[in-house]
């Protein structure tokens, strides 16, 4: 009869170990995100290529994107979008300069302020080089939500909603191929097809 009892008792015990919930999910997500941060944003020197949309819901356009960063220093070069051909935007501490394909030059000592005054609307272009690499950028955050590798999936910062729709890895480290960047009627769309990274060398499929 005791063995009945223990045997019964044994099961139910294993049964609600089963069904008893993990404690902490979020956080186990958030170790991910955290140590994923320290690699990425270790790495001072990186680069990728890819296809960059621009709209502002009257006019946009597209074109190829190579963006370049070494240590304090950023350079994007463009071609062909928002239909302005061939140009470059350089920015680090000395502030930031853009060049169009006629070879005309613009400066600004910030490089949002830059492009809101050539462009015509506020590109995020700080907090965007922390976003494309799957980063939350420095200052506050209204929302954030990771998935269960404790990847980026959404983010709300600066009054911008940012969609991570898809991610790409190599040597272990993920890194997003796919942003959906809006605020009201303004939007960028970034695809990535290469990143360039010391030790990572990741290619979309």
């Amino acid at each position: 009869m005791k063995q009945w009892f223990w045997l019964l008792l044994a099961t139910l015990f294993l049964n609600a170990c089963k069904t008893m919930p993990v404690a902490g999910p979020g956080t186990d997500k958030q170790a991910a995100y955290k140590s994923r941060a320290e690699i990425i944003s270790g790495i001072s020197e990186w680069g990728l290529v890819g296809r960059i949309s621009l709209d502002d819901g009257e006019e946009g356009g597209s074109g190829r994107l190579q963006w370049v960063v070494r240590a304090d220093q950023s350079t994007m070069d463009f071609h062909g979008a928002m239909g302005r051909g061939a140009w470059q935007l350089k920015a680090g501490p000395e502030g930031a300069v853009l060049k169009l394909a006629d070879g005309n030059e613009y400066f600004a000592n910030a490089v949002d302020a830059l492009i809101q005054k050539q462009v015509g609307w506020p590109v995020p272009v700080t907090a965007l080089q922390w976003w494309v690499r799957g980063l939350v950028a420095p200052g506050s955050v209204d929302e954030q939500q990771l998935d269960n590798a404790g990847l980026l999936t959404k983010l709300q910062q600066f009054g911008w909603q940012i969609d991570f729709n898809r991610y790409t890895s190599d040597a272990g480290v993920p890194m997003p191929t796919r942003l959906d960047v809006r605020q009201e009627n303004y939007r960028v769309k970034l695809a990535i097809s290469r990143w360039q990274m010391p030790s990572i060398n990741v290619t979309a499929n």
